[in-house]
């Protein structure tokens, strides 16, 4: 197993964590909440070892963290550790018990193994789990991109469950630049850019709508839009790799983050 995993125990489910004293006036109570909250932020920032460590913390203090269990699978997902994925999610069910959101990211181990005709079961499945989170659809929708079929409408399902949550939005755009399909990036960007339009600017979605712009060669405008994401939060730490991708030669922007390298 990759030696930066090491502090994921397979084999065993999470040690307790030590109690945490009451908070003093002020400071947020460090609990497994606390923890899951600060793993989704690097999640969606791209940041996915950060990630990691959080919601392992958050397992750590309470075992049945469904949440932080999902976060870990997909992080690893993300990492493209699909073998590791693979144990996690295992023990994942083990743990906290079978749902539909660890069936779809069953589904997607499968699907970015090529393993299609799990993938689709498994997609299939998680529809039918109890619940009402939107990433059975999101993920079905992108075992449809690969098999051509109709992932808009699974897209459409995922945000209607959500409308006014940009996290859905996110991991489609996500989906769709996995894919490495023009169409897939067009439809990636009608997702971001109608959400975007509609709701004040958000460094992570700023961020997914300039990577979408960015994979369709729209160069100057995915530049365009990774600086007003910066403008709002200066930290995330992806948008140094983005600047500097888009930036040109003689811009600000690349002098700024050359002289940092």
């Amino acid at each position: 197993m990759n030696r930066r995993f090491n502090s994921l125990e397979i084999d065993a489910a999470p040690p307790p964590a030590p109690s945490t004293p009451e908070a003093a006036s002020g400071e947020a109570v460090k609990d497994a909440q606390y923890f899951l909250d600060a793993g989704d932020q690097h999640f969606y920032r791209l940041e996915y070892e950060p990630a990691l460590k959080d919601y392992s913390r958050a397992t750590g203090i309470d075992p049945g963290a469904r949440g932080a269990w999902t976060g870990q699978v997909f992080c690893l997902v993300e990492l493209e550790e699909y073998r590791e994925a693979e144990l996690w999610y295992k023990k994942a069910v083990e743990i906290a018990g079978e749902d539909g959101p660890l069936l779809a990211l069953r589904a997607l181990i499968a699907a970015r193994t090529a393993d299609f005709e799990k993938a689709c079961g498994f997609a299939d499945a998680a529809l039918e789990a109890r619940g009402a989170s939107p990433l059975p659809y999101i993920i079905r929708g992108e075992v449809f991109l690969y098999a051509k079929r109709n992932a808009e409408y699974n897209f459409n399902q995922a945000c209607a469950i959500a409308p006014d949550d940009w996290r859905p939005r996110i991991l489609i755009a996500n989906a769709c630049l996995f894919s490495q399909q023009q169409p897939a990036f067009i439809l990636g960007l009608k997702f971001l850019q109608t959400f975007v339009d509609l709701h004040a600017p958000q460094p992570e979605t700023l961020l997914a709508l300039g990577r979408i712009q960015a994979a369709m060669g729209k160069t100057k405008l995915a530049r365009s839009t990774f600086e007003q994401a910066a403008t709002l939060c200066p930290e995330m730490t992806q948008l140094r790799h983005c600047l500097r991708a888009t930036a040109p030669p003689k811009g600000f922007f690349a002098r700024l983050f050359n002289r940092r390298s």
